[in-house]
């Protein structure tokens, strides 16, 4: 499973004006649902999809309960939007200007994500280009979040321990 279905999107709609529904109504309803949903052209179909995706990038921004092993990469956002559009990911660098190795680098934090990209990104896919500057500096958080544990070893950096040995 991929790490957004993992999570927990419930996508079910009910009644909050304290009426309960028979089965035959709830049936009723579905198929009402089905009937416009079989309508949709794709144009549509493809721009359901692609809000989806928005709309999970920006409830994994505001999830306060996210952890580090939950964590979803920009990388992970792409691949679901190139999926959904049938483009492969060198396709993808050429429609942003990038040769697909600088790319990868991006992907693998070798090289830091940045304004020019994430302008570049939020125009191809149609999302606010801080999103994804905002998904960065969330998992930066998280990045951060994990090296707290570890704090002994940076106890070493420390002004006190410089001016004993001076």
């Amino acid at each position: 499973m991929d790490k957004l279905t993992d999570r927990n999107f419930d996508t079910t709609i009910t009644p909050n004006d304290g009426h309960k529904r028979s089965a035959e109504k709830k049936a009723e309803i579905a198929e009402i649902a089905k009937s416009y949903n079989r309508q949709r052209s794709p144009e549509r179909i493809l721009k359901n999809e692609m809000l989806a995706i928005h709309y999970k990038m920006e409830e994994y921004v505001m999830d306060q309960e996210t952890t580090f092993e939950q964590m979803c990469t920009i990388q992970d956002f792409v691949k679901y939007f190139l999926k959904i559009l049938g483009i492969k990911k060198g396709e993808f660098a050429n429609y942003l200007e990038i040769n697909d190795s600088n790319l990868n680098k991006y992907y693998n934090n070798d090289r830091r994500f940045n304004p020019v990209l994430a302008m570049k990104f939020g125009h191809f896919f149609h999302t606010p280009a801080d999103l994804w500057l905002k998904v960065q500096f969330k998992n930066e958080l998280l990045y951060f979040q994990m090296e707290t544990k570890s704090e002994e070893k940076y106890e070493k950096y420390d002004y006190k321990k410089a001016l004993q040995m001076a």
